[in-house]
């Protein structure tokens, strides 16, 4: 494992491993932002004409902004080895939230149309993905979805094919004859050799799709060389043979053009996929949240992953006990804290928490904002009549102590109801209910992998919209939240801090001046000499602290 730095990045732990070298979450000591940091093999480095062909397709993915595509920041060399530093991404790949079984029909659309949207972008531009799968689509904690390892997937040299899910073996880069890709996706041009284009992404595309709408991958076999088969020659199962809802078999024409083996006969363009996809989501019934399953079919799973975190030695012990004699899960911690429950949630992935509410250093509600988007949580907690308030407006499982056994079963039930429909608990909204009236947050908590960073209210500069996430900025350094900046600036006291421009929350006590900038545009100068953007709205909110 890599440890101190690279360049000018502070490795913090390893992410990742696969046959394309290690991946890596490192702070930029010269940004002060978290990156992905992938380091590749030392064959890349090596060979001059690879290394070239490297450089110049992650300057064709650095060009690609979208909201649906990680984005490059910069491929470099240091120390002998190459690395990519990327966007870090929080959240699940697709491949993930399928373990957990088939996604609802509506969020699976919603996820295929914006992962359309990226490449569609990306084909404009003449670049094609070529290794489009489940594990390369994440799912950020905001529910968006993010397609990665753009223009890199093509380039290296990963080891030959061992099963039906590994890469295939990449003799080169991307020219006609060489063979890319992963087995199961591949488009049959791909398995041939062939030159290709923006349809190959398509067939991939239906290969994902055609996953996340029945929970099993449509051609992959006992190996590779049976895998490869298959997408030349064989046809998927049927969807109605896999036992879906009649409402999931909408998706079936679709899919079936996507994975034409001619690329002739697909979608000739992303645009015309994502036309198809939308008059699908139009069809579906208003509110189709549930599994594309069938409720009759028994699918096999693997145990439910489940986490305990209180402060009280008995109130665990209590837990464990009733969690033993369930069937078909796993208890793969215990915590007696809040920083013990975020680190735990980042290495452990559990399925299910049931979280304590009164701890000491985080409480309950603050490692829910920090967990609470990517896996289902049940509170535990003495009486409060106001806590209880906001969780059955919010529908929220809860279990008041001392826990009793029915309710414990109950309260499960329902937790695993709501893990195979992947309906995920309104955190926002618990959040905003369970502050007291005129309360402001007095901290800000920001995750960094298993870790979490501490931000005092009063020390925060001003913050920035970035896309999913705030970018806080305080004491020289920017720390990536993942919130929008409205959510912040509701939980923020509005005495101190103003909403200066729709992209910019700014602490007031920091504002040294506002000078006019071009036209009627103006500038908020801050006491280390930053310089933000002043909307006309803005400024007029701003006029009140002057």
């Amino acid at each position: 494992m890599l440890e101190g730095t690279l360049a000018q990045y502070r490795i913090l732990g390893e992410l990742g491993r696969g046959g394309m070298g290690i991946v890596y979450r490192a702070q930029d000591t010269r940004l002060g932002r978290e990156v992905a940091l992938k380091v590749l093999p030392p064959s890349a480095a090596q060979d001059p004409k690879l290394n070239d062909r490297l450089l110049q397709e992650a300057r064709a993915a650095a060009s690609l902004v979208h909201p649906a595509i990680c984005v490059v920041y910069e491929i470099a060399e240091a120390e002998g080895m190459t690395f990519v530093a990327m966007e870090l991404v929080r959240g699940a790949t697709v491949a993930e939230l399928i373990r957990r079984g088939p996604l609802p029909l509506e969020r699976t659309g919603a996820i295929v149309l914006e992962i359309a949207d990226g490449l569609a972008q990306a084909h404009a531009l003449g670049i094609v993905h070529r290794d489009l799968k489940p594990t390369n689509v994440m799912v950020t904690e905001s529910g968006r979805a993010k397609v990665i390892d753009f223009g890199l997937a093509k380039l290296l040299r990963p080891l030959p094919v061992l099963d039906s899910g590994d890469d295939t073996p990449r003799r080169g880069h991307s020219d006609p004859g060489r063979i890319v890709g992963t087995a199961a996706y591949m488009s049959p041009e791909q398995v041939r050799g062939l030159d290709v284009d923006a349809r190959a992404d398509i067939f991939s595309l239906g290969a994902t799709l055609y996953e996340m709408v029945s929970g099993v991958p449509p051609f992959r076999r006992e190996n590779g060389v049976e895998t490869l088969h298959a997408v030349l020659k064989e046809e998927p199962p049927r969807l109605s043979e896999l036992g879906v809802t009649p409402v999931a078999l909408e998706f079936q024409g679709l899919i079936d053009r996507c994975l034409q083996k001619d690329p002739a006969r697909r979608h000739p363009d992303m645009g015309a996929f994502m036309a198809d996809l939308q008059a699908i989501r139009l069809r579906l019934p208003s509110g189709a949240i549930t599994s594309s399953l069938s409720r009759s079919i028994s699918t096999p799973r693997a145990p439910l992953r489940v986490l305990i975190v209180d402060d009280e030695d008995p109130a665990r012990a209590l837990l464990a006990e009733y969690l033993r004699s369930e069937r078909d899960l796993e208890v793969v911690g215990e915590c007696r804290n809040g920083f013990e429950a975020v680190k735990a949630v980042a290495e452990q992935k559990p399925d299910l928490v049931f979280l304590d509410i009164q701890m000491p250093k985080l409480d309950g509600f603050e490692v829910l904002e920090l967990i609470g988007r990517e896996v289902a949580v049940v509170f535990v907690t003495a009486f409060d009549e106001h806590a209880i308030r906001a969780f059955e407006v919010n529908a929220v499982d809860y279990l008041l102590k001392p826990v009793a056994a029915d309710r414990f079963a109950a309260a499960l039930e329902r937790a695993r109801k709501r893990i195979l429909a992947n309906v995920a608990a309104p955190v926002p909204q618990i959040l905003a209910d369970v502050r007291p009236a005129g309360s402001y947050l007095e901290r800000i908590l920001v995750r960094q992998g298993p870790n979490v960073q501490v931000i005092p209210a009063d020390a925060l500069d001003y913050a920035v919209a970035r896309d999913d996430y705030v970018g806080l900025h305080s004491r020289g350094k920017e720390h990536l939240k993942q919130q929008t900046l409205a959510e912040l600036q509701a939980a923020l006291d509005p005495r101190r801090f103003v909403r200066i421009h729709r992209s910019c929350l700014l602490n007031v006590e920091r504002l040294v001046r506002i000078e006019a900038d071009t036209g009627d545009t103006k500038v908020a100068v801050l006491s280390d000499g930053t310089r933000l953007p002043v909307s006309r709205a803005g400024y007029g909110r701003l006029k009140g602290f002057l």
